[in-house]
Order: C-alpha cells, then structure tokens, then sequence
C-alpha cells in the first residue's frame, strides 16, 4: 500500500510539474514568436538592402572584378556579361539579353537567339537594331530594365495615370514586387510606396521579413520558391506585367480617340 501510495503521489508530482513546464514552455515559445513578428516597412526594408548586398555580389560592382581568389576569378563586363577564369579554364558567362551603347553611341550586348529564325530572317532588313530585335522575336521584358534600350524601360510607369500604376502593383505577386524593388532599388521603392494601399504595403512588408529570415520555404505560401537569389524571374515578371498593362492602355487609348 505504502508503494502504491508513493507511486501515486510521484505521478502526482510529475503531472503538476510536467503542467507548470509546459505552461513555461508554452510561454518561452510564444514571446520566441513574438521576437519574429515584421517590424515597420521601412525596417524591414532597411535590413533587406542589406542582405541583398551582402548575397548579391555581382550586383554591387558595375564593372571590374566582382570576386578574386587564388584559384578563381569573376569580372564584369555588364549588368549580364561576365567572364569566370579558374586554373583551367577562362569562359564567357552571360546571365540574359542585354543592350548597351558603346563609346562609339552604337548598341552592343549579347542577344540569346534560335539559329533557325535566324537564317530565316536573313533576307529582311536588319540595318537598324530595332529590326533585328523585332525579326528575332526577342522578348519584351529581357530588356525593359535598359534606360537606352530601343524598348521602353520600367520607368514609363512613372508617366502614367493613377489608376494603370494602381493596375501594375495590384497584378504583382507581393514576393515579386519584394524582390523588384530590392533589384531596382529606391527609385522603385519609392513608386511602390507612393501608389500602394496599406495592405498591399503589409504584405510586401511580410514578404521582406520573410527573405530576411532565410527561411521562407516554411513561413509564407507565397515566398514559396522565392529567395533573394531569385530576383531574375521577378523581373522577367515585372516586365512582362508592365509591357501587358502598357498594350491595354494603348488599347483603351486608341478605342476612346
């Protein structure tokens, strides 16, 4: 009986301090959650432009060397070419389409082509850079970043309306239009913020504070897929949004002249 008792009294013991335990558990995890709550947007963004210069090497250097070691190094010629030489091996990297204007005011870059349209397009007239990009079918968006480029950069929106500035941001998924802003930088912020209602600006916000977790497979059904390294298809995305929005509105334009 005696055995029984103490038995009892033990598991007695036990629950109240495994109760007590959990409670205090509990307790230590929810001010851990709390630690990790988004703080401001513009906190958020401060901390973010300092991880993407910290991961983003080749974004940080317009040209020369981007990284140099005993046995490797990587220089940039621009924004999407760039050379990468190691102890047997010295090759050309190009990362996408890219024009630029020489010293000499002519357009030069890399343009990444099927061979086929090529030869077939051989007997237009590709005199001027505008038709080679038209007879080769070069997508719209791989050189909308490009302030000289014969297609129209991101900035037009700034010339818009209201309501087709409203349109660009409301079609940007949050965890691109993050990671947008981070690749073109404050100029780009700027507009987001300007034209942004409040809950478009708390999930960007959310959106930052997740990248800068580094752990966003896991906290965020939208950052799903989506770190700071993969701020190319954002872009790809952004313009494609953007050169969309752009042909309805001259639609509408046109229909209402």
């Amino acid at each position: 009986m005696a055995k029984t008792k103490s038995k009892s009294q033990g598991s007695w013991f036990t629950r109240i301090f495994s109760f007590f335990g959990s409670k205090r558990k509990s307790k230590e995890e929810d001010l851990g959650k709390r630690k990790k709550e988004p703080k401001s947007f513009a906190m958020e963004w401060a901390i973010a432009i300092e991880n993407w210069k910290k991961k983003l090497r080749t974004k940080q250097v317009a040209t020369g060397v981007v990284l140099e070691t005993l046995k490797f190094r990587l220089t940039k010629t621009n924004d999407k070419l760039f050379r990468a030489e190691g102890e047997n091996y010295s090759i050309i990297l190009a990362t996408g389409n890219h024009l630029y204007k020489n010293k000499e005011d002519k357009w030069s870059g890399v343009l990444f082509v099927d061979e086929g349209e090529l030869n077939k397009n051989l007997s237009r007239d590709l005199s001027q850079v505008e038709g080679l990009i038209s007879a080769l079918s070069i997508p719209k968006a791989d050189l909308f970043l490009d302030a000289d480029a014969p297609k129209e950069d991101w900035r037009v929106v700034l010339s818009w309306e209201r309501f087709w500035q409203e349109q660009l941001v409301l079609q940007m998924k949050p965890n691109s239009m993050a990671l947008v802003m981070l690749a073109i930088g404050e100029e780009c912020r700027i507009f987001f913020e300007s034209v942004a209602t409040e809950r478009q600006k708390r999930l960007v916000r959310d959106e930052l504070f997740y990248l800068n977790l580094g752990n966003t497979d896991f906290n965020n059904p939208y950052s799903k897929a989506k770190n700071l390294f993969g701020f190319g298809t954002a872009l790809l995305e952004f313009g494609n949004t953007i050169n969309t929005i752009k042909e309805r509105k001259e639609k509408e334009e046109n229909h209402g002249s």
